[in-house]
């Protein structure tokens, strides 16, 4: 019988520890000099807890290889202090009730990827924003791009009449498992209006593209674009007008299982 306190402590004790640590993960991430703009992410964290928090933000770069795992990603970061570092991972430690703001500085050409925020303890939330500057340093557009969970399955909302392009950028922000991935663009019926396309992704690696990329011989269309994996992946869309000059962020809608 005096093993049972000891067994259910331990029990707890296992509980608290594995609910201490959460992850969350922003799709996509952008920095750097691409033609004649600029474009930067900034990270928003908050503590929202009476508790405080500490942590790590990892950031990852594509590869170009699919198969392949992603790249450790080497960013130049600035916090609200106007403090930059570069490195691949952020350490953080939020008081209750405390904030902190990263901002890339696009100090080299564009590169794209995904962030990973993980807590060792406490509580912590956040967002993150795009934003497009010419090369004047004169902000022209930006978008706000909420934080995202793994899943098996989701679709983003398209809308390609009009001129207007769907961007979408997913990742595989697992360690070791290669996802299977399909894309099936429906139309506001519900009906497939071109071939399935399939991907592998290795584990960490992250693609960014257009749909019209995907399904090249889709009409345009007004419908959703389903987006299902072997392993849980993250995603984001972007809307684009004609121009490619105005954008607004799309978020994913889970679907449930088959």
């Amino acid at each position: 019988m005096k093993r049972v306190p000891l067994i259910i402590a331990w029990m707890l004790g296992t509980a608290l520890l594995a609910s201490a640590q959460t992850s969350f993960f922003y799709p996509h991430v952008v920095d750097g000099v691409l033609g004649r703009t600029t474009w930067k992410t900034t990270i928003f964290l908050t503590n929202p807890s009476a508790a405080a928090a500490t942590g790590a933000i990892t950031f990852t770069q594509d590869n170009t290889n699919p198969l392949a795992a992603g790249s450790s990603w080497q960013i130049t970061l600035a916090d609200e202090t106007g403090v930059a570092t570069t490195s691949n991972v952020f350490t953080f430690t939020l008081a209750p009730g405390a904030t902190r703001r990263y901002v890339s500085t696009a100090a080299g050409g564009f590169v794209s990827g995904f962030a990973a925020v993980t807590t060792i303890s406490g509580t912590v939330s956040g967002t993150a924003i795009f934003s497009e500057f010419d090369l004047a340093g004169t902000l022209m557009h930006e978008a706000a791009v909420p934080s995202a969970d793994p899943v098996l399955r989701q679709k983003i909302l398209v809308d390609t009449t009009g001129g207007y392009s769907i961007g979408v950028a997913y990742a595989n922000p697992g360690t070791t498992t290669i996802a299977n991935i399909s894309l099936t663009l429906l139309d506001s019926s519900g009906n497939a209006v071109a071939a399935p396309v399939t991907q592998t992704l290795g584990p960490g690696n992250h693609v960014a593209a257009f749909t019209f990329q995907f399904f090249r011989s889709a009409p345009p269309v007004v419908g959703t674009m389903q987006i299902t994996s072997s392993t849980p992946i993250i995603a984001i869309s972007l809307r684009f007008d004609p121009t490619f000059l105005k954008f607004t962020t799309l978020p994913p809608v889970p679907l449930a299982g088959p």
